[in-house]
């Protein structure tokens, strides 16, 4: 066989390359579902469950709109219960974990509304905002384990 066709040194530095890439990525990818997963428990622990004395919440154009209703008495927990983890994706040289809560009414929890009869404001719970910071404060204890188990793997103590 010629040598100039085929050279198995370069391949095989091309292939461990590859592999050690490929298991960062992985490793990468295990932290940042982690990571969600803690935002995720963190946030639904801060979520308001709302308590509806016979009042009707529903967003119109926009607008967080409350009535007196006849309706008994009912607890709520639809926002807190829907919260979830997206997805973990790269973007150039980050990666993004996105959760979202698809609740119609979040963004007035989260941010504060004016009241339905127009006079005074009712402030925002920052559920989301408090968790991100505490999430970012813990993400050394979080991430650290993580990446010392995966040094080990390669013989690291």
């Amino acid at each position: 066989m010629s040598n100039d066709g085929f050279y198995y040194e370069e391949f095989l530095k091309f292939a461990q390359n590859f592999h050690k890439t490929l298991q960062e990525e992985n490793f990468i990818f295990d932290v940042m579902n982690q990571l969600g997963n803690v935002m995720i428990r963190e946030v639904k622990q801060r979520t308001p469950v709302g308590k509806y004395d016979g009042k009707v919440f529903f967003v119109s154009d926009g607008k967080l709109l409350v009535f007196d209703g006849g309706g008994a008495t009912k607890t709520g927990g639809t926002l807190r219960r829907n919260w979830i983890l997206e997805s973990v994706t790269k973007e150039g040289d980050s990666y993004v974990v996105t959760i979202s809560n698809n609740t119609e009414y979040a963004s007035f929890v989260e941010e504060g509304h004016r009241k339905a009869t127009g006079s005074g404001w009712v402030e925002g719970q920052f559920f989301m905002k408090l968790t991100m910071e505490d999430v970012m404060n813990q993400l050394p204890k979080i991430v650290g384990p993580a990446f010392e188990d995966y040094l080990r793997r390669f013989g690291f103590d």
